[in-house]
């Protein structure tokens, strides 16, 4: 069974105490990182002033840095949350990226995964005081791939596996990726990245700057606004259903329409019946419409359930099977007999961070 959990990627440092809050997902209140502390995810986006986080990040970023121990330190939660003698067995994980920086960000990412870490956080109690924790963070064996790699392996091999050739087409936040996919693997030839959906909420910011007060929203305030559709002005709500309509409408039209017209030939249509849409991006009903309207009549659209969640799935399951089949990127691990081992999936999103495990009884 595999579980996934969820956080917004967004961080900001901070010299405040927050003692009567948690995040409800990390289940903490601040991280240590480096001698600062930073609020991460919904408690960043709650309490935080400016929560930020660069696009496509690399591990030598801070950013990288402290999603990335937030993730883990996800992971263990859920791990000792299950465990039962509160002991967490070591990781096989698997992370990835698009794959425009896959190749020259892989190695430090791997090398980052697999040093022991210590994560120091706070935790505010009931009683309104806050603690220091400290939890030992192990990773037996680490492994990076392109992330629409992981896509397919989660399409193929997840929950409804789907056979045969499809297009695959990954709507993330600051990629967007697609390919032609056969059982034998993605073809090359057909393999693109473009810009993500950070286009139309650049559009739709700059749209309704024009007649409402932002008050200094960060990228990722505004794709959370972007998201919902409207938001409040006082007291009264505003809509923004329009605007959003219409960034979309240009995202599509100006970008992906015209990267599959160069990219996906007639060929690869005749030789594919479906379509198949994952990352955040399917969840926008307007943009999956423009895709039934230039496609619908020749394939079949369909999105991957829980598509936000799609690539972390793929990790996790490649984190399985590069133990299964004793082999990976010169980084495969073999348990002994009486070790146990769990699989995650970590996908650092632009917007969301996923986590999924994959964990036998322990």
């Amino acid at each position: 069974m595999i579980k996934t959990y969820s956080f917004p990627s967004v961080y900001e440092s901070t010299l405040r105490d927050f003692s009567t809050s948690n995040d409800p997902i990390l289940g903490f209140s601040k991280l240590k990182f480096d001698g600062a502390n930073y609020l991460v995810g919904l408690q960043a986006l709650n309490e935080g002033v400016s929560p930020h986080k660069s696009i496509n990040a690399s591990p030598e970023d801070v950013d990288y840095k402290i999603i990335t121990q937030s993730a883990l330190l996800l992971a263990s939660n859920a791990l000792k949350s299950e465990s039962k003698n509160g002991k967490v067995p070591k990781m096989v994980v698997t992370s990835g990226f698009p794959y425009a920086t896959y190749q020259f960000n892989k190695d430090n990412a791997i090398e980052y995964y697999k040093e022991e870490k210590i994560i120091t956080y706070y935790k505010a109690d009931d009683n309104g005081s806050l603690s220091s924790e400290q939890r030992v963070v192990s990773v037996a064996s680490a492994h990076v791939i392109p992330e629409l790699v992981g896509c397919d392996i989660a399409v193929r091999k997840g929950d409804q596996p789907v056979d045969g050739n499809f297009i695959i087409i990954s709507l993330g936040y600051g990629t967007c990726e697609g390919a032609v996919s056969t059982p034998e693997g993605l073809t090359t030839r057909s393999f693109f990245s473009t810009h993500g959906i950070s286009y139309p909420v650049n559009v739709f910011s700059q749209e309704i700057s024009k007649h409402t007060y932002l008050k200094l929203r960060t990228e990722h305030q505004i794709d959370h606004l972007f998201s919902k559709g409207f938001m409040f002005v006082e007291r009264k709500r505003k809509d923004f259903m329009e605007e959003k309509k219409l960034a979309i409408s240009m995202y599509y039209n100006n970008v992906i329409s015209p990267t599959i017209r160069r990219y996906i030939t007639d060929e690869d249509f005749e030789n594919c019946q479906k379509m198949i849409l994952v990352g955040g991006g399917a969840l926008h009903k307007d943009l999956v419409e423009l895709f039934n309207e230039e496609f619908g009549d020749i394939c079949n659209i369909s999105i991957f359930n829980a598509p936000e969640k799609c690539a972390s799935i793929g990790y996790a399951l490649y984190s399985k099977s590069s133990v299964e089949n004793k082999e990976g990127d010169g980084f495969s691990y073999t348990p002994d007999s009486e070790e146990k081992v769990v699989y995650v999936g970590i996908d650092i999103g632009n917007a969301n961070t996923c986590v999924s495990v994959i964990s036998n009884s322990y």
